[in-house]
């Protein structure tokens, strides 16, 4: 009888173990919940920071009129009246008309 109580402690403590480490609500699925609660806090003090920016932009164009026209002219491109809009296209400049007289009277005048 006595030879069969020392597997059997053993087996008990393995179980015991086992649930401890790897059973539901064990030290693995504590530490899996941890990590997961810790990159939610990152991804909401993210989304909390756009959420301040975004109050921010809609107050400032409820405020005034100077950050709606900012927004106009960035976003659609738009301008106001009198003004001409001016727009530099990196690279070769276009063979025009104008271009092609221009370069002919430069030549003409060196000789």
């Amino acid at each position: 009888m006595k030879k069969w109580i020392g597997p059997f402690v053993l087996a008990l403590f393995v179980l015991t173990q086992y649930a401890l480490w790897f059973g539901q609500g064990g030290v693995l699925e504590l530490i899996h919940r941890e990590r997961h609660i810790h990159a939610l806090a990152r991804t909401n003090a993210a989304l909390l920071k756009t959420d301040e920016q975004l109050a921010a932009e809609v107050k400032g164009l409820r405020d005034g009129r100077s950050a709606i026209e900012a927004q106009a002219r960035s976003g659609l491109g738009m301008v106001k009246k009198g003004e001409t809009f001016y727009e530099i296209v990196p690279g070769a400049p276009p063979a025009t008309r104008t271009a092609r007289v221009f370069r002919d009277q430069q030549l003409a005048a060196r000789g």
